[in-house]
């Protein structure tokens, strides 16, 4: 019994002796150039040609580089997650609502947090209210 040959020892047809090409000889196109500081230009290599990169850099979606985040709206959000706990549900409807106002303006950053933060609160507030009533209906 003859042990199995690797890919490369196999016959090959004689139909495509001559057009025989594998996936790893074509040639790669060369890496593009890294991100330069706004307004530069670069090149990027494409083939044998290099063509100039195509506008500056982008900023952030809503056009300001790096606001500052509400603190406020965070930890709001982190309180109505843990709104489980009884205790920290109201403490971060407040907080988110306070978040709200904070971010209103557009220059603080965390609008989401803050909304979030108001919703799960109200949302903790509801289910321990409903769970009071079920106990009280329970024990009476």
């Amino acid at each position: 019994m003859t042990p199995p040959r690797a890919y490369s020892q196999m016959p090959s047809s004689p139909e495509s002796e001559g057009a025989r090409t594998t996936a790893y000889s074509a040639e790669r196109p060369a890496p593009a150039a890294a991100p330069t500081a706004k307004g530069t230009a670069t090149t990027v290599a494409s083939g044998t040609q290099s063509r100039p990169r195509s506008g500056p850099i982008k900023t952030p979606a809503n056009g300001t580089p790096n606001k500052p985040f509400s603190r406020t709206a965070i930890a709001g959000f982190v309180l109505s997650g843990l709104g489980f706990l009884l205790l920290t549900a109201p403490v971060g409807l407040w907080l988110g609502y306070r978040g709200c106002e904070e971010t209103a303006d557009g220059r603080v950053d965390g609008r989401p947090f803050a909304k979030w933060a108001v919703y799960l609160g109200w949302l903790w507030v509801a289910f321990w209210i409903l769970a009071l009533i079920t106990y009280l209906w329970i024990l009476l």
